[in-house]
């Protein structure tokens, strides 16, 4: 009988599938590293992205608050603007507004009534005089009633006074008055009968 040694392929082929499993084991490993980096470098990139995307958010957001604090300024100057040109418009008012008030005032006194003193604080007026008769008061304070400039006209005293041969009666009137005047505002129709 003959004898063969097989120890010797055993050993080899065992050799053989222990190398191919080590090629096997350093390929997946080699793989797994391959794999990781270029998974790493992608959340990297994306990350970059959003980073760059915040950043351009971010900036939108300063300039838009830019513009939003330049909006601001130029509404508080606006209201600067409207408070200075109201200012004017009532500067003027009051300028010609005197004018205005005397020219009507000397306009709507009556013939017999002398006016002895008028006076105007803050917006109320003191009127003082004589008239001839307590009609031509009352002409008076209807004439100042019916006036733009005048409003809230009330008599403040009556006396009558005689002086030698001549009679008349003395008054005082308040009123609140304006030198701008409001537009007038057309009265409503009357209803038909």
């Amino acid at each position: 009988m003959i004898r063969l040694n097989l120890l010797p392929v055993r050993v080899s082929k065992k050799k053989a599938a222990g190398k191919q499993q080590l090629l096997l084991l350093a390929a997946v490993v080699v793989l797994g590293y391959v794999g990781n980096f270029v998974w790493a470098d992608a959340r990297s990139s994306e990350l970059a992205a959003r980073q760059a995307k915040l950043k351009r958010t971010r900036d939108e957001i300063a300039q838009l608050d830019r513009i939003i604090g330049e909006v601001k300024n130029i509404k508080d100057q606006q209201a600067q603007l409207r408070e200075k040109l109201d200012i004017l418009t009532e500067l003027k008012a009051s300028r010609s507004g005197p004018v205005r008030v005397l020219d009507a005032l000397a306009t709507i006194t009556p013939k017999r009534l002398w006016l002895t003193k008028v006076e105007e604080k803050a917006g109320a007026v003191t009127f003082a005089g004589a008239a001839s008769t307590i009609e031509e008061v009352s002409d008076f304070m209807t004439s100042l009633k019916a006036s733009p400039y005048f409003r809230d006209v009330e008599l403040r005293k009556t006396a009558a006074k005689a002086e030698k041969t001549v009679k008349y009666v003395e008054f005082a009137l308040g009123a609140s008055m304006t030198y701008a005047p409001k537009k007038a505002t057309a009265a409503p129709p009357a209803a038909a009968r």
